[in-house]
């Protein structure tokens, strides 16, 4: 006996559906239709209505701030080899190879009048290690180790990534990278 009450329970709680007419059927019909329209609408505006965000590149390029922070570049000619960079990188990405100079060597001085008094036999950054950071620019007293906006130096294998500051060829990049 009380299952049958509970089923009878169970029942009279369960809200009565509505006979579906021919009207409310088109109603349905036209809700649907109107709300799928509404959001086409809503999709057009924005794919007629907005111009592009891509360009084409590499045909247009963007032009990135002057303070961003991309391919570092040392100008060896001002560097005067004090290792304050290769002491403030986090990851150590930095190797630099000095000594001191003779004496009796000619004198030579970096553009803003800093003598330099050590000769460079190495400046290799290894950008694949780098994280971009900042914090070796920011202690380099002739401000010769600067954050570039070159950001195409894509490479094949990691080797490709330690860039020797001291080769003829990237000393060419002086040309083209070093505002003065």
């Amino acid at each position: 006996m009380s299952a049958e009450i509970e089923i009878h329970h169970l029942s009279s709680t369960r809200p009565q559906e509505e006979s579906l007419t021919l009207g409310k059927w088109f109603r349905n019909i036209w809700t649907g239709l109107s709300t799928a329209l509404k959001g086409m609408m809503i999709t057009g505006k924005y794919i007629y209505g907005v111009k592009p965000v891509t360009i084409e590149y590499p045909e247009v390029r963007e032009q990135l701030p002057a303070n961003s922070r991309s391919r570092l570049f040392n100008d060896a000619e001002n560097c005067i080899s004090c290792y304050q960079c290769a002491t403030a990188c986090p990851v150590d990405c930095i190797y630099i190879t000095a000594t001191r100079r003779d004496s009796d060597a000619e004198k030579i001085k970096t553009k803003d009048g800093t003598p330099i008094r050590l000769d460079l036999h190495q400046y290799t950054i290894d950008t694949a290690l780098c994280c971009y950071c900042g914090l070796c620019t920011t202690v380099c007293p002739t401000e010769c180790l600067t954050h570039t906006t070159d950001y195409e130096f894509a490479q094949y294998t990691l080797g490709g990534f330690k860039y020797d500051y001291l080769a003829p060829d990237i000393r060419e990049w002086r040309t083209r990278l070093v505002k003065d």
